[in-house]
């Protein structure tokens, strides 16, 4: 990839935009920018996704909503045992299953105590739907990324308007992300941030003041929000360097990652000759080879299937068998429908439209499941949830916290009446 070329930046929509999208037959609009290496914009607007230039290098964003920031103290692990335990290491945070996500590491909280990282989560499925998608129209992807996961230029905090969402960066806790439609929960928000121990200054471009400005009144504390000619945060073009997907795991979903093209075309015929040389002899083997995977992976299909005949193969048949046994060496009752397990699973569906690092925490006790959520889940969002839990035949409501004023779901086990 030619470090001089312009970049195509695509904030990739929500992924019930595009679903309903697929399902009504359209081509996804999406909001893009060609931005020089530097960070400054050739142009931009919005598009379909098929009508977007096929010669750039892409860096894809993520919806923010749809990727979990947690501050994290990792293990003293390096390398691949590292890689292997993050899963595991924000399993608290999550209701889907470890198996289930990619999580990787960010050194954006410099000012965080007891040495804590930013861990990004990002669910297998929707990241292989997103790389699906851009092969499908044969987008050159660079990189797999989040605006959240930009880093501030100074020591002071940094704010920024992108689209219809307020970000905020101070490198003492996960990223801020409150709807811009929304003032009285930015308000919220915003006044909890500036309040808490060590918070610094935060700088805001002068456009972006005068907005924030026009939305909330003076309690804020004017001295703490600064208007700044100069950007305060890094530019797009170095979320490259911080893809939520490796290169090796960009190969297993189909695409092939974008590699440094300079000085290639003298090479290239003579390369080609060697390359069609090779093709033959190793013909023979790759076909040999794809029967004996295909040999081996079928005896395993057919082990697990065998094994446990009512759970569906969604990762590593080894890691899922030991799970199950470690369930039944436990006791757990994993067919019981009330358990907490269960519960927790049942909320997760019901919350499918909420912001996916939404929730707080839980609590269990008098057969009585307790979740927290943050302040940006909309009135819209808990009434869809509790009429999906109700339709469940679960006794559910939604209370005020005693100690905050975040939303609480409250599920007990038993049918409503």
């Amino acid at each position: 990839m030619n470090n001089n070329q312009p970049l195509l930046v695509i904030w990739w929509p929500k992924a019930l935009d595009q679903t309903r999208a697929e399902e009504e037959g359209r081509t996804i609009r999406v909001r893009y920018e060609v931005l020089a290496r530097s960070g400054d914009k050739l142009h931009g607007g919005d598009e379909a996704l098929n009508k977007l230039p096929k010669d750039l290098p892409c860096l894809v964003l993520v919806n923010p909503t749809e990727l979990g920031l947690f501050a994290v103290v990792p293990p003293k692990l390096s390398g691949a045992k590292l890689k292997e335990a993050l899963p595991f290491l924000v399993e608290p945070y999550l209701l889907n299953e470890p198996e289930e996500n990619h999580v990787s590491l960010w050194s954006n909280l410099p000012s965080h105590a007891n040495g804590a990282r930013l861990a990004a989560v990002l669910g297998k499925i929707r990241a292989r739907s997103i790389v699906s998608t851009c092969t499908q129209h044969g987008l050159k992807l660079a990189g797999l990324s989040c605006e959240t996961l930009r880093e501030r230029t100074g020591s002071e905090g940094a704010a920024w308007l992108s689209g219809q969402d307020f970000i905020l960066v101070d490198g003492i806790d996960t990223p801020l992300l409150t709807p811009t439609g929304q003032p009285a929960v930015l308000k919220v928000m915003l006044q909890r941030r500036l309040q808490q121990l060590g918070a610094p200054m935060i700088q805001l471009s002068s456009n972006d003041h005068a907005w924030l400005h026009s939305q909330v009144d003076g309690a804020l504390g004017e001295n703490k929000i600064q208007a700044t000619d100069r950007a305060p945060v890094e530019p797009l073009p170095r979320l490259l360097t911080k893809s939520l997907l490796g290169a090796d795991e960009l190969r297993k979903m189909g695409m092939r990652p974008m590699a440094n093209q300079g000085g290639l075309s003298k090479l290239l015929t003579p390369a080609l000759v060697l390359a069609a040389v090779a093709v033959l002899g190793l013909n023979a083997l790759a076909f040999k080879a794809e029967r004996a995977n295909a040999a081996i992976e079928t005896q395993i299909t057919e082990s697990y299937t065998q094994a446990l005949p009512n759970i569906p193969m969604v990762a590593d048949p080894l890691l899922l068998i030991e799970r199950e046994k470690r369930n039944l060496n436990a006791g757990l009752d994993t067919s019981n429908a009330q358990g907490l397990s269960a519960l927790l699973h049942e909320v997760g569906q019901a919350m499918d439209q909420a912001p996916f690092n939404s929730m707080v925490d839980f609590a269990w006790a008098d057969n009585t499941l307790s979740v927290r959520f943050n302040a940006n889940v909309t009135e819209e969002q808990q009434g869809a949830a509790l009429q999906k839990l109700k339709a469940r035949r679960l006794d559910a409501k939604w209370l005020t916290g005693a100690k905050s004023n975040l939303p609480v779901l409250q599920v007990k086990k038993g049918a409503t009446r």
